[in-house]
Order: structure tokens, then C-alpha cells, then sequence
């Protein structure tokens, strides 16, 4: 179908101001902007008349000052600049009233409002293994759900305690003593009507990942016993063997919270590919340094610390589980850290190693 028969709408995130011989757009969704040169004095009448409803060839009937080819070209400049949308399918009403906010989120990472269908369809459908339901993986878990991801498994052989509750989401006083995947599944189907997939064991070796009754589609690390890269390992490994997109695990330790990177395997730095960088600079630092031998030791399990880490995870394994574009992905090559003493966020950044053995 030629340009002129289709039909496009402004976003409803893009701002438009008109300067003297130039138009601004502002996405303040992004909070980033772009101007172009047009004199034409009815341009900012013209662009609201992009309503989803009429084609761009109606549209220039009511401007018959404005040339049909001039016209087109704008709008396949604005529709690849993100400022209009093809309407070409509708949204499903239910949808809509459902998840305004995520329809609004992603129409800014497609061009077209069929392949935002397709990106919800996914998203709903997407097998999704969270492992480890603490402090992180809880909020991880209700932000999935929240966004309307179904389609989830949870692993962790824990159980709910007493001081888990300050910190972690999810469970309540009526949960202690019950396994963390069983009160997990009964909250959320009781508010949500989404049914989990328990798997109440510890991860321990990628045998345990392979027991699963079929592969994911995305897996998300928050698991940090023995260790964060003990199990960031075991994932990366399993996950880069067949090709699985995932998340290595953030968490927290005292005034530090760490967010960790998402992997595309093939695409982007693995774990592997971070521990070759890592690895030396955590020797030199903790050279000499002695464990505390010190029973119930607690650190750094302030609840909103762990919120702030899984609030970004989610985030970001939403766009990869919804198949956002590659380019919108915020912390791939990359760990990000939040300093509660300062309040600043900082990111390590380790680009992909071509001639990593894993992901290379």
C-alpha cells in the first residue's frame, strides 16, 4: 500500500513547539527532542490532524497548499524519527483499559501499531524462569506479572521467614514457615489470576537448569547463594549453550546496590566476557582481605536498595521479553551501581570479547 492510503497518529508522547521556520519534537517519554526547518505556517494544525483515523492523502485534502510527495516524505521521516505511528491494526479494548502505559512504552520502540500487537503477543506468550525469590527476585516477579507477562516459572527451595518481610515483596505475615514459591504462586493468582510455574529446588548446576520440563525463552538471575557469580555462572552457562537471553543478578552490599547486565547471546558481553575484566581487579582489591567468621551476619538488606535493583531489572527484561530492538536496551555491556551515600549511579562497562570461548 502507497504511503498516501495509510494512516499514521502522532504519539501521544511527542510534544510539537514551532519556532520561527523551524518545528520541535520532544518525546517526553525519552525526555529528548529534534528540530527540523519548515516555514509552512499551518504545520502544527497539519500534524494533529494525524489522528489514526484519516489517510495521509485526506489528511493533504484539507491543505491543499501542501504538495502529496512533500507531505509523504515528511511522514516517512516522522514515522522513522518514532514521532508518528502506522496504524495499521487495531488495539484489543481490553488491552488498553489493562496496560495503557505499557501500549504507550512500547509504540516507542516500533514503527507500526501491528508490530506492537505482535510485541504484546510475545510478551504474554514468553516463557520466563525467574530463579531465586528474595529481596530481588520477589519485585523482579511482581513487576513481570504487573506488565503482563503470564507466562512464568519460579525456582527457589526456600522458605518464607519472619525477617524477610521488611525486605522482600510478596509475602506476608500469614506465609511464614510456607515454601516462597508456593506463597508466591497463591498471591499472585489470588490478585492477578496469572498461575506460576513452581519448581521448589536449588539451583546448584546447570543439571539442575536442564530438569526443566522445556527450555525458557528468557532467564533472570537473582539467586545470590553461595555467591551472585556462582550463580550468575551457572546460568551464563547454561543460557549461552542454548541461546537464551538472560539477566546476570544484581543485589546489594551495604551502601551499594549492583544491577546486573543483560545478555544476548551472540550480541552482546557475557558473563564470561565481564569476569575476564572483573576478575583481576577483585583480586587486586580483596588482596589480603579476611572473611568474618561471624554467625547471623547480616549486610546491606535495606528494602528499598533491593527494590531500586529489581525495578531495573524488570524494566529491562521487559523490553527483552516484549522484543524490544537491541538499540533501546539500557544496560547490556554494562553493570550499573547505585551509591546510597551519594545517591549517583555509576556503570562498568566491558564490551563484548569477539573471541570469547563462550559467546564469541
Amino acid at each position: 500500500m502507497s504511503v498516501e492510503n495509510k494512516v499514521f497518529r502522532l504519539r501521544s508522547c511527542i510534544a510539537l513547539v514551532r519556532r520561527a521556520g523551524t518545528v520541535e519534537f520532544f518525546d517526553s517519554n525519552l525526555r529528548v527532542g529534534f528540530s527540523i526547518e519548515l516555514e509552512y505556517s499551518d504545520i502544527i494544525e497539519l500534524l494533529h490532524q494525524f489522528d489514526g483515523v484519516m489517510t495521509v492523502s485526506s489528511i493533504r485534502d484539507l491543505f491543499s497548499e501542501v504538495l502529496l510527495d512533500e507531505l509523504c516524505d515528511l511522514v516517512l521521516f516522522l514515522k522513522s524519527k518514532y514521532v508518528l505511528i502506522e496504524v495499521d491494526e487495531e488495539y484489543e479494548q481490553s488491552i488498553l483499559c489493562s496496560f495503557p502505559r505499557l501500549v504507550n512504552t512500547l509504540e516507542g520502540f516500533f514503527h507500526s501499531t501491528s508490530e506492537v500487537n505482535k510485541s504484546l503477543q510475545k510478551g504474554a506468550d514468553k516463557a520466563v524462569l525467574i530463579v531465586g525469590l528474595g529481596a530481588v527476585g520477589t519485585w523482579v516477579l511482581h513487576c513481570l506479572v504487573k506488565a503482563g507477562v503470564q507466562n512464568i516459572t519460579v525456582m527457589d527451595d526456600d522458605v518464607v521467614e519472619e525477617s524477610n518481610l521488611h525486605r522482600q515483596d510478596l509475602f506476608f505475615e500469614e506465609n511464614v514457615g510456607v515454601p516462597k514459591v508456593v506463597a508466591a504462586y497463591e498471591n499472585i493468582k489470588r490478585c492477578y489470576g496469572v498461575e506460576l510455574t513452581m519448581c521448589m529446588k536449588r539451583m546448584q548446576s546447570v543439571e539442575d537448569l536442564e530438569q526443566l520440563q522445556s527450555l525458557p525463552g528468557m532467564v533472570i538471575n537473582c539467586a545470590d547463594y553461595p555467591s551472585v557469580d556462582q550463580t550468575s555462572k551457572i546460568i551464563s552457562d547454561y543460557c549461552l549453550k542454548n541461546r537464551i537471553s538472560h539477566i546476570i543478578g544484581g543485589g546489594y552490599n551495604l551502601h551499594l546496590t549492583l544491577v546486573g547486565q543483560v545478555v544476548i547471546p551472540g550480541a552482546t558481553a557475557c558473563f564470561h566476557c565481564f569476569d575476564r575484566v572483573l576478575a583481576p581487579i577483585n583480586a587486586m582489591e580483596l588482596f589480603g582481605v579476611k572473611k568474618l567468621n561471624r554467625k547471623h551476619r547480616k549486610i546491606g538488606s535495606l528494602g528499598p536498595l533491593c527494590s531500586l535493583s529489581a525495578s531495573i531489572t524488570a524494566t529491562e527484561a521487559i523490553k527483552v521479553i516484549f522484543g524490544a530492538p537491541l538499540e533501546f536496551m539500557g544496560v547490556t555491556n554494562k553493570r550499573l551501581e547505585f551509591s546510597l551515600k551519594n545517591f549517583d549511579f555509576g556503570a562498568f562497562v566491558v564490551q563484548r570479547n569477539a573471541s570469547c570461548e563462550y559467546c564469541g
